[in-house]
C-alpha cells in the first residue's frame, strides 16, 4: 500500500458519521451545550433554539441571510415530534465523492420535559435514548444508547483527542447518564455496559464571561473495567480542556493522559478566526504521543480550513492538513466536505 493513501484510509475510517457539534459556541455565548442540542452533554439532534437562532443568524452570510428567513420552515411536525438530519460529502483530491453521513433524527416527547430520541442511518437506528428533565430543565436523565460525554466534541473527529481516546464517530454505548445544569456550570454523570464491560464516565465544565472575554474550563474523567487483562477499546481517559472569546477571536485546547499508568498524551489546539458571520478561518493543531517520550516518536498533523455557510443549514468546508511528524511524515492532503444539517 502507498503510503500516500494512508492519510486518506484513517481520515475515511474516522470521519463517517461524525457528529455536529460546535463547542467554540459554549466559549462565544458563555453558555452550556443544553442550549443548543437536546443531549445536554452536546452532539447529536439539535434543538429549535439551534436551528433558528443560531443556524440563521451566525451560521448565514449577512448577504443570504434575509433569504434563509423568509423561506425558512420550523422542525417540528406537531407539538410532539421534532425532525432533523444530517448529510455529509467529501470531495477527494481525485475529483471522488465519498458520503459520509447520512443520518435522520426524530425527538418525540409524549409528555412534557420527557422525549425519546432517535438517530436514524443506512444500517438502521445507531442511537436511540429517552431524556426527562426536571425542576426547570436542572435535571436531566438519560438511558439507552448515546455519546458518551468527555472532552471537546470537535466537529472534526479524525482529532486525536477524539479517535485515540475511544470517542470516535459512531460512538454510541448502552448506559444511563445523569446531568445537573446551573449558572452555566454542567455536571454529568454516566455508566455503560458495552459487552459485560463497565465504563464510567464523569464530565464537568464551567462558561463565564470576564470584561467582554468569554471563559470555557472543564475536566472530564473515564473509568472503565478490565476484562481478560485489558480495558479493550475503552481504556482509562483525562481530560482538562478550556477556551477564551474575544471579539472575533475564539482559542480552545484539550490535553488527555490515557491508560491506566497515563502512559499516551494528547493535545488539541484550535483557533477560529470570524472573518464574517458565515465565514470562518480554522487553524488546527493535533499531537499524539503513546508512551509521553517523544524521543520514540510522535504523531502531529496541522489543519486550515475554511469554513462557510452561505446559506442556513449548508456548510462548505475546504481543508488542508499537513502531517509534521510520525508515520505520516511531510505527508499532505486536501479535501472539502460538503454538509448540509438542519
Amino acid at each position: 500500500m502507498k503510503k500516500t493513501a494512508l492519510p486518506l484510509i484513517f481520515l475515511l475510517l474516522c470521519i463517517i458519521g461524525s457528529a455536529f457539534a460546535y463547542p467554540r459556541l459554549s466559549v462565544e455565548k458563555s453558555t452550556t451545550c443544553n442550549s443548543c442540542h437536546i443531549n445536554p452533554a452536546g452532539g447529536g439532534m439539535r434543538n429549535e433554539f439551534a436551528n433558528y437562532t443560531v443556524s440563521l443568524n451566525e451560521f448565514c452570510l449577512p448577504s443570504t441571510k434575509q433569504t434563509a428567513i423568509e423561506n425558512y420552515k420550523k422542525p417540528r411536525l406537531s407539538e410532539s415530534v421534532v425532525v432533523g438530519f444530517d448529510s455529509r460529502h467529501l470531495l477527494l483530491e481525485d475529483g471522488s465523492v465519498f458520503r459520509m453521513q447520512t443520518d435522520f433524527h426524530l425527538s418525540f416527547e409524549p409528555f412534557k420535559n420527557f422525549q425519546y430520541i432517535f438517530r436514524f442511518w443506512e444500517n438502521g437506528i445507531n442511537e436511540n435514548y429517552a431524556i426527562a428533565s426536571m425542576f426547570d430543565e436542572q435535571f436531566y436523565l438519560r438511558a439507552g444508547r448515546f455519546s458518551p460525554a468527555f472532552g471537546l466534541k470537535n466537529v472534526d473527529h479524525t482529532a486525536y483527542n477524539r479517535v485515540r481516546t475511544g470517542h470516535g464517530s459512531n460512538i454510541y454505548l448502552d448506559g444511563v447518564g445523569f446531568t445537573f445544569v446551573k449558572n452555566s456550570f454542567q455536571f454529568t454523570a454516566e455508566v455503560f455496559s458495552q459487552n459485560d464491560q463497565g465504563i464510567y464516565g464523569f464530565h464537568a465544565m464551567k462558561t463565564m464571561e470576564f470584561k467582554n472575554i468569554g471563559l470555557f474550563l472543564g475536566a472530564s474523567y473515564r473509568l472503565s473495567e478490565e476484562l481478560l487483562g485489558t480495558n479493550r477499546l475503552f481504556p482509562h481517559a483525562k481530560a482538562i480542556f478550556g477556551g477564551a472569546s474575544y471579539d472575533r477571536f475564539t482559542f480552545m485546547g484539550e490535553l488527555d493522559l490515557v491508560g491506566q499508568d497515563n502512559d499516551t498524551l494528547i493535545s488539541y489546539m484550535n483557533l477560529t478566526t470570524r472573518l464574517d458571520y458565515g465565514l470562518y478561518l480554522i487553524t488546527e493543531y493535533n499531537f499524539f504521543d503513546g508512551n509521553r517520550d517523544i524521543a520514540d516518536g510522535a504523531d502531529e498533523f496541522l489543519r486550515f480550513s475554511v469554513e462557510l455557510f452561505p446559506i442556513s443549514f449548508v456548510q462548505l468546508r475546504p481543508s488542508y492538513t499537513r502531517y509534521t511528524d510520525g508515520a505520516l511524515k511531510d505527508e499532505s492532503m486536501y479535501f472539502l466536505q460538503l454538509h448540509f444539517g438542519y
